[in-house]
């Protein structure tokens, strides 16, 4: 999380629907996913409202899961929200995050 011009930067995972499957398939708190994408996607743009009305300006990070998979095996990790949010915030350093429109 970074500030940009007195607004807080905040870098949100964004899921493809064609890999939702392997997502769900993958993860090791599979019970905290929703269970479609499409509830996924309610609960996203739900976040991303909640963020901007509390100053927070989120920046979308494309997740490609076979490069979450990767990581977290290069690093001895589970796929759980802990660490698909640590992965996210590293792409997001690496500039890999764009305003949501």
């Amino acid at each position: 999380m970074k500030k940009n011009k007195d607004k807080t930067v905040f870098g949100i995972g964004y899921y493809r629907r064609e890999q939702w499957p392997m997502l769900l398939g993958s993860a090791d708190d599979r019970h905290a996913l929703e269970d479609t994408y499409d509830e996924w996607m309610l609960s996203f743009e739900k976040g991303l409202k909640n963020m901007r009305v509390t100053g927070i300006e989120p920046l979308r990070v494309d997740v490609d899961i076979n490069e979450l998979l990767d990581w977290c095996k290069a690093k001895g990790f589970k796929n759980t929200g802990e660490y698909r949010a640590e992965f996210i915030a590293e792409l997001c350093r690496q500039g890999r995050g764009r305003k949501i429109k």
